[in-house]
């Protein structure tokens, strides 16, 4: 397998203040379209997030959750805490360090993150359906590089 070598470039202040205003003004339109209509709980943006997470992560510890999240310890287990109570999330006892737990998403956390993500997809397409396929090909390209880029 060949490793492609990620080419660094120098970009303008300006040019870097461009596109985090644009990426904070896209993310603040896509919030507001998915929360339209609804009330926060119990599918907040950070909380189908987190079930996305425990989804497709094999029984992760809470500490992953964190750090997937970039929160704080106490605040990943308030966020679990909470999808516990709704019975979106379940906690088990790690085999292996009896002071973690395990978490795993129960049948009616599995039924709401795929009905956050049809909702989510049926609200958002339109955001995309002005741009090509190939500039959404390009925008995809960008953002895993990005992605890829920033998990070093």
């Amino acid at each position: 397998m060949t490793k492609h070598a990620v080419h660094k470039h120098q970009h303008s202040p300006r040019d870097i203040a461009r596109v985090i205003a644009l990426f904070s003004s896209v993310r603040r339109t896509m919030r507001t379209r998915l929360l339209r209509g609804r009330k926060l709980d119990p599918s907040t943006w950070l909380q189908v997030e987190t079930m996305k997470f425990i989804a497709d992560t094999d029984a992760p510890k809470m500490k992953e959750v964190a750090t997937y999240l970039s929160i704080t310890a106490p605040s990943a287990t308030a966020l679990i805490t909470e999808l516990v109570k709704g019975g979106f999330v379940s906690c088990a006892a790690d085999t292996n360090d009896r002071r973690a737990s395990r978490l795993s998403l129960t049948m009616k956390g599995k039924t709401e993150v795929k009905k956050a993500i049809a909702r989510g997809k049926k609200l958002l397409e339109g955001m995309f359906s002005g741009l090509s396929k190939t500039e959404l090909d390009a925008l995809i390209r960008a953002l895993e590089q990005i992605q890829k880029t920033t998990e070093k």
